[in-house]
């Protein structure tokens, strides 16, 4: 009889670990139910988010969605009157960078929580959750607070180059002409 005994005790502590096993499992899909739920109404609500960044002078304002991606670009009506093409291309490449690392960031700070798996217990024999999510994102978004200062540095440096430099003033328009124009080719260097 002692044997049976131990037989039945053995079976009622593989029940009970069992059902102990069955809760825990129970009590993870719950948990995963709830944290899918959180951030499909995270989701949704980060795909209706827009972030809107302008440069200080006012030429340059870009409005981005969550990911970063420009939705609009507006320039100032003055912006190539009180610009060069290429200060402007700089200060339009600046804002949608800063822009876009803002949203970037946001969307990361608001999701990093829910990747949290800090409270997830271990189960034997099962690939740690942990171990599955990526760590931090593949690539680093830009630095707003860098795009907003390196344009404003390089707006002062400009203006104080603008105030120590005289004026140019051309003396003759034979300065602009090329000494290899064949006009009689309508090309550089003549006939081929």
């Amino acid at each position: 009889m002692s044997g049976r005994d131990d037989f039945g005790a053995g079976r009622q502590d593989l029940a009970a670990r069992n059902a102990a096993l069955r809760d825990q499992i129970d009590n993870m899909l719950s948990d995963l139910r709830r944290r899918t739920a959180e951030i499909q109404e995270k989701q949704d609500a980060a795909a209706r988010q827009t972030f809107e960044v302008a440069s200080d002078d006012g030429m340059v304002t870009v409005r981005v969605d969550a990911t970063g991606t420009v939705q609009e670009l507006a320039l100032s009506s003055k912006a190539f009157e009180r610009t060069t093409p290429e200060k402007l291309a700089r200060s339009i490449t600046s804002v949608i960078r800063e822009a876009s690392g803002t949203a970037q960031r946001r969307l990361q700070s608001e999701f990093a929580p829910l990747a949290d798996t800090s409270d997830v217990p271990d189960v034997p024999g099962v690939p740690s959750l942990a171990g599955l999510l990526n760590r931090g994102p593949l690539v680093q978004p830009p630095d707003p607070e860098l795009e907003r200062r390196q344009r404003r540095e390089e707006d002062t440096a400009a203006a104080s180059s603008h105030r120590s430099e005289p004026p140019q003033v051309r003396t003759k328009p034979e300065d602009d002409w090329d000494d290899d124009w064949n006009w009689d080719d309508n090309r550089r260097g003549g006939r081929r």
